[in-house]
């Protein structure tokens, strides 16, 4: 047996994958032929002559034809039930990839109008003022009129692409009791016309959250049906495990509801909230009181469904400049953080007794960061709870980490925090990001992949669906191309990576993340079961090529659950 065979196999394996060429992904990035299953855990790994041999006639065999065998990828930070239910059918797409301009959006929330009828409300998401041309350079801004002339009877709420805001017409603003003399919320803009004080319908940050909880929700089965069809998508694209990182009660109630009834199948980790990304909730009197109802730290659960810790929000996003900046906005602000507060100075001691509470409780703690000050703020948080109250399985991390510094990366290293960053968001919004970062110097270190690995964080990519969608494919080739989506311009070079980094950034970091990485991640003895069949060789193929590599098979827990 070969030397990576480390546990003596002791009956007949299940499964065996045989003849092709296995990516371990371990500390070597060893390469190995063939793979044993055994009870949904990898019982050997080693030549196809030394895997053949401990089949018997009750054992699966599956021949790999000579094709790349990678670890099941994880994707350690996206919404999984709130991108199942805003896709299609249950919301529109409004996203650059179908609209270019007004009309195409306008055509689309007026033909669902009319198919839903009078009073209904007309949802959807994925607009971005930088792909519709009306806006593009323009300085026109969202307007609830745009909405009102195709439908004026039935309420809309369009989520801008990032979910930091939204578009809403004026039967909208009407339910909710939003006029003139409403106050903005903390932590939210109500976005008014500066010459009558009108709300213009444009809502940002937790302004959102004054709408958002009248649009009437699935039913049960509608949500159950819809996280199913996208796990199963997921399980087409190779991904075996999701961070959901935002589990509000009623998500995870649901998640529970699925796994008990054997539907999951992939494996779920969850950020708990009972935060947003603004307003009132978000603040440590709100987490001290959920605390007082929860006795579920970090790590309960079992394989399939586990709670992996809590999310909070620091800050909003760079499009629309309410990231918390250390330099200011072209035409200025420098954004600011989204905690409870009066003033930078206070929501900072909010944010950070936020953290230490958490941390407190032995909940592993994850926080939206994008703008270099918020990412400071949140790397300061960590380092001063870790020397405070030492917690040697705390596995904190930085959401986004868009403008960590290298300096403070370093500074972090040895507390052990990762960073889950998003190649696919640099990807789609590169272009997009030029008037927010006109100078090159931020612009090509934003998503500063091969900065924080060189600094010695563990860095975790991942698509923070439905924000992109969630192909890692494509995340590998950006990481290692850094190219735009439109222009095609090359954003950061020194910031690439390799395609053996980029693979671990999708698959075993994302198990460092989890704190699982002795049991996901690699393909190692005793880990679980679970792979991604490639039809070609990710490290041979021609860079920007390797979004379109086929997924021919995926395998969660000794099981098929996608083949082609």
């Amino acid at each position: 047996m070969s030397a990576r065979s480390t546990r003596q196999v002791r009956r007949a394996p299940d499964l065996v994958l045989v003849g092709g060429r296995v990516l371990t992904v371990d500390a070597g990035f060893s390469v190995a032929q063939a793979v044993a299953v055994s009870d949904g855990r990898i019982s050997a790994v080693g030549t196809t002559a030394e895997i053949a041999a401990l089949a018997d006639a009750r054992t699966e065999v599956v021949d790999l034809r000579g094709r790349t065998l990678l670890p099941g990828i994880n994707d350690s930070h996206m919404h999984l039930a709130w991108w199942a239910t805003t896709r299609p059918p249950y919301q529109l797409d409004v996203s650059d990839a179908v609209v270019e301009g007004l009309d195409d959006l306008t055509r689309l929330v007026a033909e669902q109008a009319q198919r839903l009828g009078p009073g209904q409300w007309v949802i959807g998401r994925g607009w971005n003022t930088s792909w519709i041309r009306e806006f593009h350079g323009t300085g026109r801004e969202p307007d609830r009129r745009d909405l009102d002339r195709v439908s004026p009877e039935n309420p809309v709420l369009l989520t801008h692409r990032s979910g930091h805001s939204a578009w809403a017409n004026s039967r909208a603003l009407e339910l909710a009791g939003i006029t003139a003399e409403t106050p903005d919320p903390p932590g939210g803009t109500i976005v008014r016309d500066p010459a009558t004080g009108q709300p213009t319908g444009w809502l940002l940050e937790g302004a959102e959250g004054l709408v958002s909880p009248l649009v009437p929700e699935l039913s049960p089965p509608e949500r159950t049906k819809a996280v199913s069809d996208a796990m199963a998508e997921l399980n087409r694209l190779g991904v075996t495990s999701v961070t959901d990182a935002m589990a509000t009660p009623d998500i995870t109630a649901l998640y529970t509801g699925m796994h008990n009834a054997g539907l999951l199948t992939l494996r779920l980790n969850l950020l708990l909230n009972w935060t947003s990304t603004g307003g009132p909730r978000n603040r440590a009197a709100t987490l001290e009181e959920a605390l007082r109802y929860v006795g579920t730290p970090s790590g309960f659960g079992d394989d399939w469904l586990r709670v992996a810790g809590c999310k909070l929000f620091a800050d909003g996003v760079p499009p629309l400049r309410t990231s918390w900046m250390s330099r200011p906005f072209p035409g200025g602000g420098c954004g600011s953080l989204v905690t409870a507060g009066d003033g930078g100075e206070e929501q900072h001691r909010e944010l950070s007794a936020m953290i230490r509470l958490l941390h407190r409780n032995r909940f592993r703690v994850g926080v939206h960061a994008t703008g270099d000050r918020a990412c400071e703020a949140v790397a300061r948080a960590f380092m001063a709870v870790m020397d405070e109250d030492p917690w040697p399985g705390a596995r904190h991390h930085i959401i986004h980490g868009s403008l960590l510094s290298a300096r403070t990366a370093r500074e972090l290293a040895p507390y052990g925090v990762s960073v889950s960053t998003n190649s696919l968001i640099k990807w789609q919004a590169t272009d997009a990001l030029d008037p927010v970062f006109p100078d090159e110097e931020t612009a090509g270190y934003h998503v500063a992949v091969r900065s924080l690995i060189d600094a010695g964080l563990h860095v975790a990519d991942s698509s923070d669906a439905p924000i992109t969608r969630p192909d890692w494919r494509q995340g590998i080739e950006t990481l290692v191309l850094r190219r735009a989506r439109g222009s095609g311009r090359v954003s950061g070079p020194g910031e690439r990576i390799s395609r053996e980094q980029a693979i671990r950034a999708w698959t075993v970091e994302g198990a460092y993340q989890d704190g699982l990485e002795h049991v996901k991640g690699s393909i190692e003895v005793g880990k679980f079961a679970d792979f991604a069949l490639l039809g070609e060789d990710i490290l041979g193929v021609d860079a920007d090529e390797i979004h379109r590599i086929p997924v021919e098979m995926t395998v969660v827990n000794g099981r098929v659950v996608h083949t082609i």
